[in-house]
């Protein structure tokens, strides 16, 4: 049995070089319309779960090959369409959507910092202290967070923040090529010594798509990320 994987849609251009092969070494073919060109294969289903890191790891090799040349839509991880008809018909569906983003999203990446409290430095000897502790680490790491998206008011062209029970992570909107210039204004903002930084992209824009495009409407489960 088979299934369609997507593992990207971009801009048609023809001096992009595209990968040959993906996941599990099956051949990569493209689905194209107009400007959109949506990359895909055609996978063994179900997949093999003792090879499934290595599938996750090929799958986001294909994206990220296009990513380093263009701007993407990627897919969710490893999901499938059915047949082809359910491929073309979620395609056709969806195609003008896809474009206006990658039309608005051509000229940016997406890069990330996570703030959180340094482990190391809260009491774990104490339930009560260790709660207490780590809500004011929250609280501070709040503080400091404004402080970043202050220093990065120059670069971002948007900015989305997620606070979570462990921290605040802060996606960035940067232009390409910019992504180092990132790195030295989130690294010329003092940190507190109890909490700690991580810093990560470029990444494709996945976080500032539209929202019909990071879940488009359609039954089943794939869809943009």
């Amino acid at each position: 049995m088979s299934r369609i994987l997507v593992y990207c849609g971009f801009r048609h251009a023809p001096e992009l070089a595209l990968p040959a092969l993906g996941v599990n070494a099956a051949p990569i073919q493209v689905a194209a319309s107009d400007e959109l060109s949506l990359l895909w294969s055609e996978v063994e289903w179900p997949f093999d779960p003792e090879r499934m890191q290595k599938s996750a790891v090929e799958f986001h090799e294909v994206v990220h090959k296009v990513f380093k040349q263009t701007a993407v839509i990627p897919f969710r991880l490893l999901s499938v369409f059915d047949d082809h008809r359910a491929f073309t018909a979620f395609a056709a569906e969806n195609r003008q959507r896809f474009l206006q983003d990658l039309i608005r999203l051509k000229d940016f990446v997406q890069m990330e910092c996570v703030i959180y409290p340094k482990p190391s430095q809260i009491d774990r000897s104490s339930g009560k202290a260790y709660l207490r502790q780590k809500a004011v680490a929250l609280r501070s790491s709040e503080g400091f967070a404004q402080a970043t998206q202050d220093a990065l008011a120059h670069l971002s062209r948007e900015v989305r923040v997620r606070e979570g029970k462990n921290g605040t992570r802060i996606f960035v909107l940067v232009e390409r090529g910019r992504e180092n210039d990132f790195r030295q204004a989130v690294t010329a903002v003092p940190i507190p010594t109890h909490l700690a930084r991580r810093m990560s992209g470029p990444w494709p824009a996945a976080e500032f798509l539209g929202e019909q495009v990071k879940m488009p409407q359609k039954d089943g489960d794939t869809g943009a990320e």
